[in-house]
């Protein structure tokens, strides 16, 4: 049973994406003209190396709560009670802490790489750059396919879509 209407569903979905784009276009506008920033890749990557510690702090928390862990969390919670999100959330706090120091070390020892496999291919050669290229991308398209999958359930389930239509957002 959907918790919104199918209409309802499509409104959120297109609507909410069409302000999004049209505001961030807008953003980047204003940043241009009174700004005069130019946007290149480089920009898209790094900002230009200038964020802080506390916005890094907050990208890795945000990537790490993405639609697989608040379902999950909320399943927990709901057969274990409160504790149950406390315990999940604890399992996945000595990975994030030891990324951040592992994170700052990297950004100390090569300041100029955008990606851990650059690290790689710099410290260990093209052959373990080639296995660790391998697997990097193994695991994006697995990521992939799931966020897919999460996403299109959830919105046949809650916003009454079409599962074909669902898989296609």
């Amino acid at each position: 049973m959907a918790i919104l209407s199918q209409g309802v569903g499509y409104g959120v979905v297109l609507g909410l994406g069409a302000l999004f784009a049209l505001i961030m276009t807008f953003i980047t506008f204003l940043c241009k003209r009174y700004l005069h920033e130019v946007q290149t890749s480089e920009m898209y990557m790094t900002a230009q190396r200038t964020v802080k510690t506390g916005l890094v702090a907050s990208a890795i928390v945000s990537s790490w709560t993405w639609a697989a862990t608040l379902l999950t969390s909320t399943e927990v919670a709901y057969k274990y009670g409160v504790s149950g999100p406390i315990w999940y959330a604890s399992g996945a706090v000595v990975q994030v802490l030891l990324f951040a120091v592992l994170a700052i070390e990297l950004k100390r020892r090569a300041p100029n790489a955008h990606t851990f496999l650059e690290v790689v291919l710099a410290r260990y050669g093209k052959g373990a750059h080639s296995v660790y290229l391998f697997f990097a991308t193994v695991a994006n398209i697995v990521m992939s396919f799931l966020l897919k999958y999460i996403y299109t359930n959830f919105f046949f389930i809650y916003l009454a879509c079409y599962i074909y239509v669902a898989s296609w957002w």
